[in-house]
């Protein structure tokens, strides 16, 4: 097998984006590649292509996408071909992080639409658990905890009595689904759509406000209980309000995203495995475990 990223690699999926589609490019072919994955942006008469390749520890991210694709096709780009590890995708336009929309405004339109989405597939459980995607629901998190410590280090102090006690809290509150785990202003697409489902996981869905305020909090710099921060939260919440009282939602917010922190170092343990720039985040990431800050991570 080619290593992702080599010029025999790049000559290997151009060849199979022609096989596949019947485009060839028609310019110069810009290539993105990280840890985690490699992009190539391909130029052809139709319009820009865009070939992904993850790294094998987000590998489920190809499976994923194309399930959500059939579920939900208004959710994501529909792709035009999917191997075992490659994906690719039409173009779909800017992120709403490339327009002048506030990033507050912006989020507090996506997340009712990303809410419903999260509805819409957790009947689908079985076929998500068959894409591979990482299982960070509640039942599974005290074992996620346990992964975590063994594969990323020990702390001097041990939260997994906290850690099961959020997962108590949180199981039968809300049906498991898809948490994106990276959601933020430039994986919202203008066109409504989601893009790059890597760092997805299976989780309780409001571990997803993890990410999606964290990253907001932290762009705006301002605390979590400002306007910026709790207008976005409250127009996801609703979505759920037939499971609960508005004041136990948020509450139940804030718990899943304590959790959520968890499956967050593990995803940057998967994603950037051999990358020296971030060798230390993972272990970071987990000593957030138990932070006063329900937003704490990154």
């Amino acid at each position: 097998m080619t290593t992702r990223g080599s010029d025999a690699w790049r000559d290997e999926v151009l060849a199979w984006v022609t096989e596949t589609t019947g485009l060839r490019p028609i310019g110069e072919v810009e290539q993105r590649h990280r840890a985690w994955s490699t992009v190539l942006r391909i130029p052809t008469a139709e319009g820009p292509l865009w070939l992904k390749e993850p790294a094998p520890g987000m590998a489920h991210e190809v499976p994923l996408h194309d399930l959500i694709a059939r579920l939900a096709p208004d959710a994501v780009a529909t792709p035009l071909a999917v191997d075992d590890r490659r994906l690719l995708l039409p173009d779909h336009g800017p992120s709403v992080r490339d327009t002048a929309v506030d990033p507050s405004d912006a989020m507090t339109a996506a997340l009712p639409r990303y809410a419903r989405l999260q509805r819409a597939l957790a009947p689908h459980l079985g076929d998500l658990r068959a894409t591979a995607v990482p299982d960070a629901t509640p039942g599974a998190l005290v074992d996620r905890y346990d992964e975590a410590v063994a594969t990323i280090g020990t702390r001097s102090d041990d939260p997994r009595a906290l850690v099961a006690g959020w997962a108590a809290e949180l199981d039968g509150t809300a049906a498991p689904t898809v948490d994106h785990q990276d959601l933020h202003v430039g994986n919202v697409l203008v066109d409504r759509r989601f893009a790059d489902w890597g760092d997805a996981v299976l989780a309780h869905p409001f571990a997803s406000l993890l990410v999606a305020l964290g990253s907001l909090r932290r762009t705006l710099q301002v605390a979590a209980d400002d306007p910026a921060i709790t207008r976005p939260r409250e127009a996801y919440l609703e979505v759920f309000a037939d499971l609960a009282p508005p004041e136990e939602l948020r509450r139940l917010a804030e718990t899943a995203c304590r959790a959520a922190v968890v499956a967050r170092a593990l995803t940057w343990q998967r994603g950037a495995a051999g990358d020296p720039r971030f060798v230390d985040t993972p272990r970071e990431v987990l000593a957030l475990v138990g932070d006063p800050d329900w937003l704490a991570g990154k």
